[in-house]
């Protein structure tokens, strides 16, 4: 019996055949030289899961695995197109043809094929013969940004489990992993010019226990925290550029700065607070002085020299303007700039990221805060609330990457169900993602950039939880971002969610079954018991 196709993103245009082809019959993977890493690369994650082992040469005669690209180089387009990652797959008896303009379109090209296997081929030791469907796929996303973003912050992640994850949005077709480094709660990278950020910011010595509004719930009295070291980072953007990932590195100001500024407390306004046990939006800030400013642009450039991707996030998000309300350093700056408003001084920080980040030859993106006091024309507006800042972003002229809260947030509660682990607040299950348009009615497609998950990990401790809270929801997403509206409609990727899941399962992937929780992956009654409160949106200003 001919084995179902079904694949998670929904390729734009499948059309298959009767019967199967053994990847054994086949005697190498006919590689082009500039896909020789590609090709090398899905030769050994064949022999993982299958035990098949084809060596990767130039030529071969006889049937072959054949990754080729159809476009000279300087015709080729250009990265974060849909262009770059078009794709045509077809599995004929005679063998295997993955054909693409571009590195990274062949790159999409083996994620499908990897999904064309049995689902236990995508085991870390051989459990399953390498057969694929006779097939024929002509394929090519709908948005150009597709992304996931961790939040090593709020509770720190290993570097194994960042490289884990960035496999899983290959899988996926995602092309963007966005890692969300500094806040409040800590500092997850190295600056070797700054010992402190390493010393002090990147540590906490307790942490909230349960919900940060619960006042029943104390603290862990155990210290928690980590960092990437320079040849940390350089792996996981080696890692990541091989598969055609981009990292996008956030480094979160002049806001979220508590744990910055409890090593340079000479930063701020001197409040000499520790790094935050718990969560929530917190009142210190970089003071608008040239010490701050230097510090900032100091860790842009260390992080922009180390992802050589074209994006650096600013962040920007959530500033109180309290401080500098009160601030005679932000009333002279004010003063001497000619900014009218306070959140001007937010503008005055966001304009001068954008021109150090600019002349490393970087494009910003940042939180949609970045709009109010004005942000340069060339910044990219991460819009996190609603949909409504996606609407007013586009009429300010900027390019948008959409991540509204109601559907992008999967920190919030998967289900109504009094079992769901601790989540912020909110309820966003695997339907509404299903069925969610990211671009809004009566918007230029064009302008949407693409779109994005949000995985901020206050209330998720492990990489257990992550991975629990992501799936299967990132999957529903990766497709939302890739499939174009009609191919979704004619074949709803819920139809299709449960023969995904056993790939979810082979992985190793803790993800949350579609029925509810397994017993051990509950909320109980101790400290991940759920906790809830009202969720409003922000309301579009």
């Amino acid at each position: 019996m001919q084995r179902r196709i079904s694949l998670i993103p929904q390729p734009q245009q499948l059309t298959a055949a009767d019967g199967d082809l053994d990847l054994a019959s086949l005697g190498a993977i006919a590689s082009d030289p500039e896909l020789r890493s590609l090709a090398w690369l899905l030769s050994d994650l064949l022999d993982r899961g299958t035990g098949l082992r084809l060596p990767v040469v130039d030529h071969a005669e006889g049937p072959v695995l054949r990754l080729r690209l159809d476009t000279p180089a300087p015709e080729r387009p250009a990265d974060l197109t849909t262009a770059a990652e078009a794709y045509r797959l077809d599995v004929t008896a005679d063998g295997v043809d993955l054909v693409a303009a571009h590195p990274a379109g062949i790159s999409r090209g083996i994620a499908t094929l990897r999904q064309l296997l049995p689902p236990d081929a995508l085991r870390d030791a051989p459990a399953a013969d390498p057969i694929v469907p006779l097939v024929a796929i002509r394929d090519e996303p709908r948005l150009r940004w597709r992304g996931v973003m961790l939040d090593v912050v709020r509770h720190f992640q290993p570097k194994d489990f960042v490289l884990k994850m960035i496999d899983r949005a290959w899988m996926h077709r995602l092309n963007v992993v966005h890692l969300h480094l500094t806040d409040d709660q800590g500092w997850r990278f190295d600056v070797p010019s700054r010992p402190g950020l390493a010393e002090t910011a990147s540590w906490r010595a307790e942490t909230k226990v349960g919900h940060a509004r619960d006042e029943s719930a104390g603290y862990e009295p155990t210290p928690h925290g980590g960092f990437f070291s320079v040849p940390d980072l350089r792996e996981i953007a080696s890692y990541a550029r091989v598969r055609h990932i981009m990292i996008v590195p956030e480094v979160n100001l002049p806001g979220h700065a508590r744990a910055v500024l409890a090593a340079y407390p000479e930063l701020g306004a001197g409040q000499n607070e520790p790094v935050c046990p718990t969560f929530g939006v917190f009142e210190e800030v970089l003071e608008p002085t040239q010490a701050s400013l230097d510090f900032a642009l100091e860790a842009y450039t260390a992080i922009g020299e180390v992802f050589e991707g074209p994006f650096v996030h600013i962040g920007g998000d959530e500033v109180p303007m309290t401080q500098w309300e009160s601030s005679p350093i932000a009333r002279e700056l004010m003063e001497r700039e000619g900014i009218a408003d306070v959140r001007g001084v937010q503008a005055w920080f966001t304009k001068a990221f954008c021109d150090h980040l600019t002349g490393m030859g970087k494009r910003v993106i940042g939180w949609d805060e970045i709009l109010d006091g004005g942000a340069p024309q060339e910044a990219v507006v991460h819009v996190w609330r609603n949909e409504a800042y996606v609407k007013k972003a586009i009429a300010a002229g900027h390019q948008v990457v959409a991540s509204p809260e109601p559907y992008c947030y999967y920190d919030h509660y998967e289900s109504d169900g009094p079992d769901e682990p601790l989540r912020i607040h909110g309820h966003t299950p695997v339907e509404k993602v299903a069925g969610w348009d990211p671009v809004p009615p009566g918007t230029d497609e064009s302008k949407v950039l693409g779109i994005q998950c949000q995985l901020w990990a206050e209330y998720m401790p492990s990489p257990k939880d992550v991975e629990y809270a992501a799936f299967p929801r990132l999957s529903v997403l990766a497709e939302v971002g890739w499939t174009n509206l009609e191919v979704r409609e004619a074949n709803p990727v819920l139809d299709r969610l449960g023969d995904h899941l056993e790939r979810l399962h082979a992985m190793g992937i803790g993800y949350r079954p579609l029925e509810g929780p397994k017993p051990w992956q509950r909320g109980g009654t101790g400290r991940r018991k759920r906790f809830d409160r009202e969720f409003v949106e922000h309301p579009a200003e």
